[in-house]
């Protein structure tokens, strides 16, 4: 396995690692924005069921992203020691880990979805779309959650463009069969709301394969000598992956709950935000690729001795995920019109939605700083305090949220101002634990 050490922390270095997991993100975004186009074209119902299903998945799915992110900064920091073999190790224990994870998640989602989530829908209409494409997304954990460690190895190893080629698979596979199976292009059979789920579950599936089969080309060894981690090294990966997964988990936990409360406002509203939803991901498709960015590179520099380097690599990595932001969500504060009229026509919806991408925009630029700031505490392997930064954001975020929705009802731009809390808090709780950091401020050593 060829990788690059020690770290390079120049701009294009930076970029190199970045580039093909934001792209990979980005790949993801067209696939997002593809359904919902098609899910629109249904009816409102449609996109509003489908959306809630997958927001529920989504959730879910955080256990083994939180996983999948420890694994990465595990084999980072193996790999920044000098030591390759436990670094793939590190790898063949998290893949067998994913793979009975992602059973265990299909079964949870299953029991939920007999009617304990569905009730929590007003909508009757509504509800009788989320069930059935609920039961159909429930599949894709088993593949989804491998993929997440594949992606581990990649990221870890600063080695990421077989990322954007498992993206691509996945991303392509879906956009054929969501044309062909929600509205029955080429001759195919028309499913409905129920074809973009079996689409996402069968690109998902594609990747994984895809994954499986890359790897065994890219890194020859990855699966040989099929050795685990012994049991003193299973147990720091578990101390450093569970409040990985509880964070990622109460994080979009949250996020989920925030679009069930939307819903008691009003179906525009929750059309709205699930709009709004899909194209903040604009800005996640730089964050993503700038905050794996930040894991690998504080692991690594750690595992190198090179911590007194990281202010200036964190400098570098903060500037580069604000000019990427500004590069791709523009267009909230520049043509929000523009943008809206491809979901809404001229009427409440549409110009809520304009007013609510402006909103939008300056969460995406909170981020671009917060975000990288939780990401360097997680890279040091502080994921226990990463973890009540997030618990203490959230808790605020909820109670800002049941007010502006269930007790006193805001126009849904003014809802979507939530996100300036959450980004606010996670920016200054990760700042003021930093500044305890020895290697940002030496007095404290």
């Amino acid at each position: 396995m060829k990788t690059e050490r020690p770290l390079h922390n120049d701009y294009a270095s930076l970029l190199r690692m970045a580039i093909p997991i934001s792209l990979g993100s980005l790949v993801q975004f067209f696939v997002v924005l593809t359904d919902n186009f098609f899910l629109a074209r249904l009816n409102e119902d449609a996109i509003n069921g489908a959306g809630n299903a997958g927001l529920v998945y989504l959730t879910l799915q955080m256990l083994a992203v939180g996983s999948s992110a420890a694994l990465q900064i595990s084999i980072a920091k193996r790999l920044g020691e000098g030591r390759r073999d436990l670094a793939l190790s590190t790898f063949r224990s998290g893949l067998v880990f994913h793979g009975a994870l992602g059973i265990a998640l299909m079964a949870i989602a299953t029991i939920l979805n007999q009617g304990i989530l569905g009730s929590t829908i007003a909508s009757d209409s509504v509800r009788n779309v989320f069930e059935p494409f609920l039961s159909v997304r429930t599949w894709g954990f088993i593949p989804f959650s491998l993929m997440l460690a594949f992606n581990a190895l990649y990221t870890g190893t600063a080695r990421t463009l077989p990322i954007l080629i498992i993206s691509g698979t996945t991303a392509f596979v879906n956009i054929i069969l969501d044309a062909g199976w929600v509205e029955g292009w080429w001759g195919m059979t028309a499913m409905g709301a129920q074809g973009a789920a079996w689409a996402s579950f069968v690109a998902e599936l594609c990747g994984c394969v895809m994954a499986i089969c890359m790897t065994a080309w890219v890194i020859n060894d990855a699966y040989r000598p099929w050795i685990w981690l012994q049991r003193s090294n299973l147990i720091a990966l578990w101390k450093l992956a569970y409040p990985l997964m509880a964070q990622f988990i109460v994080t979009v936990g949250t996020w989920t709950a925030f679009f069930f409360f939307v819903e008691k406002v009003g179906g525009m509203e929750l059309k709205v935000s699930h709009v709004a939803r899909n194209l903040f991901m604009l800005g996640f498709v730089v964050a993503q690729g700038m905050q794996q960015t930040t894991r690998t590179y504080v692991s690594g520099m750690i595992g190198e001795g090179r911590s007194a380097e990281l202010k200036v690599t964190l400098r570098r990595i903060v500037l580069l995920n604000f000019g990427g932001i500004l590069l791709l969500c523009h267009g909230f504060i520049l043509y929000p019109e523009t943008l809206a009229s491809m979901f809404f026509d001229d009427g409440e919806g549409f110009h809520a939605m304009t007013r609510t991408f402006k909103v939008v925009f300056v969460a995406v630029l909170l981020e671009s700083l917060s975000g990288v700031f939780l990401s360097t505490i997680q890279g040091m392997g502080s994921t226990v305090q990463a973890f009540w930064v997030e618990l203490v954001t959230v808790t605020l975020y909820l109670i800002v949220a049941a007010s502006m929705t269930l007790w006193w009802p805001q126009p849904i731009w003014v809802i979507w101002r939530v996100e300036w809390v959450y980004f606010s808090c996670i920016g200054l709780g990760s700042w003021w634990f930093l500044r305890q950091a020895t290697w940002m401020n030496p007095k404290n050593g």
